[in-house]
């Protein structure tokens, strides 16, 4: 079992590489201005002895000081019940409804799905149309 020093040096490691990798997104620049300014990520160690490490929670904050356009925050949850928690939490305080944002958007793609079918049905009766004039003797 890893003592709490040892523990929060895991924690800084994992944290660091985790920032490199989120940073070097492409979509990163970008995730606040669509709305995403919580991310939260479970981290487990490699070795089955030591297990569940933390749930790493970064929230998008303005700078106060107006030197960049903001930071990303960080604190970790000993248990996955917290993250979790926090998780339902976020969840709750939308100020949209996620579920209708994904009905829209199922309905558009079906809608889209359609007009392409529509699209390959009415090239296949022409082509067939093509073929059929090509074959009849008109006398």
């Amino acid at each position: 079992m890893l003592d709490d020093i040892e523990l929060q040096e895991i924690r800084k490691g994992f944290e660091m590489q985790f920032r490199y990798k989120f940073y070097r997104d492409p979509k990163f620049p970008f995730l606040q201005s669509i709305g995403i300014k919580h991310i939260i990520q479970g981290f487990e160690h490699p070795h089955d002895e030591v297990g569940f490490l933390g749930m790493l929670h970064l929230w998008w904050v303005p700078d106060p000081t107006g030197t960049v356009l903001g930071i990303w925050e960080s604190e970790w949850f000993d248990t996955p019940h917290e993250g979790v928690a926090l998780a339902q939490t976020l969840d709750a305080n939308r100020i949209y409804d996620v579920h209708k944002l994904e009905e829209v958007a199922h309905n558009h793609a079906q809608k889209m799905a359609e007009k392409e079918v529509m699209k390959q049905i009415q090239a296949k009766i022409r082509q067939e149309e093509e073929e059929e004039s090509k074959t009849v003797l008109w006398n």
